[in-house]
């Protein structure tokens, strides 16, 4: 009677939690063609088959008139592009790590150039990451139901559902972290130089994926000093050998980024662009509550009161779950904050040297949201409380500790449903927008779309959205005038402010602006159209 009992209770938990985990596989299969290809993914997409941005502006800025499927030509993988095509175009975004976008074209050059085939390789790291999060859990707490639960969190956490279906590296990087953070609990657990090898080589594999990896190894450092332990002093010298090894291995690409430093400072211009510091707190804490609570933002209103409350909350029980575990454990609350502070601690640093804004990207701070996850998925944990919060733990007993899951798992579901057939106003950025540009355009008879070059790689994001009649036009900004013609559908696609001016004053043209879209804040970026006649 026992073992049915157990049983039983065994099927009731397995049920949901198997409901929820192919939820949130649906969610990362759903729609996977139809989200909006933005600027970020036509870039993955040009370097993986070889163009770089100066080649594709050189070869369409030429006044000629082009079609939509010659700007998705660009995104295609053809046999006339090679490897070595590939290799430069990388090399001229020493930014970023190369191991993302070589994959990319060997996933192509397997299953094609369609959206579908090209983001599912992101889904296929987002769901490996799954077992590699029970890895870590199982590791750090030794608890299965902490285990469990983490992967539970991290399969239907809206953000990371987000970025499973975006043609980034973002999935890979994630998965690179926790590969390589439970390789080091292992290695220093088991003090073995094949151990010790498999965390080089994941830190290898991280390296090569974001440069924010080293700061990730950094932390790994900080805990290893910090870690109380009789073999300390061996441990630190295998960590520095192997962190030393690492860094040799990926030192080829350090040789590419001194030797592309211009071009680095040039492709990084928009971090150092200053926004205002309300607006950098702000999106520090949306880019937290996002894990689990990510809906359309509503600017003003009663709904915007409600969002702001759920947020709250959310960031509540995630400041209570880190002081919970800091409490509890010290040994797992050093690992989590080893995790969570280097990334925000050196962007913020940067930002008040340079005036920028790299800290209020939500997607550098993944080390920091992996790490504040796994201490949410601690609360599950029936280790026993440190004096100083035995009567929060007695109310975490009473069932609030299930109460506080179950509200986070409805909000993250609430949000994937959400976003079934959306993207996240944090994502995406100005070509969140391009549907309804697309839209405008399309209706018209006959359109011709006009835009300076600077409007180049925007363009090849929009041609995803555009019928096959349009045509389109990328002049320099004085060969405006001659471009335009009378009684004809033309339209003037995001124009600058110089070009803006340059037009009002020739005095020849109608210019009216038929789109811009609802913005959340005064310095959000968008796209914007705009309507253009010779004047009778």
């Amino acid at each position: 009677m026992s073992g049915q009992l157990k049983s039983g209770q065994l099927k009731f938990r397995l049920l949901p939690f198997a409901f929820c985990l192919l939820l949130g596989i649906g969610f990362r299969i759903t729609h996977l063609d139809q989200k909006i290809f933005w600027v970020d993914e036509v870039a993955t997409v040009t370097r993986a088959v070889g163009y770089t941005k100066a080649e594709i502006v050189a070869q369409l800025t030429n006044g000629q008139i082009y079609s939509p499927a010659d700007l998705l030509a660009y995104q295609q993988l053809t046999t006339d592009r090679a490897w070595s095509d590939t290799f430069t175009a990388l090399r001229r975004s020493p930014e970023h790590a190369p191991l993302y976008f070589l994959l990319v074209r060997v996933w192509m050059q397997l299953f094609g150039s369609s959206i579908a085939a090209i983001r599912s390789l992101s889904v296929i790291f987002s769901l490996l990451v799954l077992p590699a999060v029970y890895a870590i859990c199982h590791e750090l707490f030794g608890e299965k139901a902490v285990a469990w639960t983490a992967v539970l969190l991290v399969a239907i956490s809206p953000f990371f559902v987000a970025y499973a279906q975006e043609a980034r590296p973002y999935s890979l990087w994630l998965l690179t972290i926790a590969l390589s953070s439970w390789a080091l609990l292992r290695a220093i657990r088991r003090n073995l130089p094949f151990s010790w090898g498999v965390y080089g080589g994941t830190l290898i594999l991280s390296f090569y994926t974001s440069l924010l990896s080293l700061l990730v190894a950094i932390g790994h450092g900080l805990f290893v000093i910090a870690t109380d332990r009789s073999q300390l002093k061996q441990i630190r010298r295998d960590y520095l050998l192997t962190v030393g090894f690492s860094l040799l291995a990926f030192s080829p690409w350090f040789w590419v980024i001194a030797q592309q430093q211009s071009t680095l400072a040039a492709n990084t211009t928009w971090m150092r662009t200053s926004i205002s510091p309300l607006s950098i707190v702000a999106i520090w804490l949306y880019s937290f509550a996002v894990l689990f609570f990510d809906v359309p933002v509503v600017a003003t209103g009663w709904l915007a009161l409600v969002q702001a409350m759920l947020a709250a909350a959310v960031l509540s029980i995630m400041g209570y779950a880190l002081y919970r575990l800091f409490k509890t454990g010290r040994r797992t609350g050093l690992f989590i904050g080893t995790l969570i502070l280097p990334i925000p601690l050196v962007l913020i640093l940067l930002d008040l040297i340079f005036q920028g804004q790299a800290s209020a990207t939500p997607r550098y701070l993944i080390p920091s949201q992996f790490g504040a996850l796994l201490a949410i998925a601690a609360l599950n944990s029936p280790s026993s409380p440190s004096q100083r919060c035995k009567f929060l733990a007695r109310q975490l007993e009473n069932g609030t500790r299930f109460k506080i899951l179950a509200f986070l798992i409805g909000l993250s579901l609430m949000s994937g449903w959400i976003n079934l057939d959306r993207s996240p106003d944090y994502q995406k950025a100005r070509n969140r927008y391009n549907p309804e540009v697309a839209a405008i355009i399309n209706q018209a008879d006959q359109p011709l779309l006009l835009a300076e070059s600077a409007q180049t790689m925007d363009l090849l994001s929009l041609s995803h959205r555009l019928q096959p009649t349009v045509q389109i036009q990328i002049l320099p900004i004085d060969r405006f005038p001659n471009a335009i013609w009378p009684h004809r559908n033309t339209f003037l696609f995001t124009p600058s402010e110089f070009l803006l001016t340059t037009l009002q004053q020739a005095g020849a043209f109608e210019l009216t602006e038929i789109y811009q879209p609802q913005l959340l804040t005064s310095e959000d970026i968008h796209l914007s159209l705009w309507r253009i006649r010779t004047k009778p």
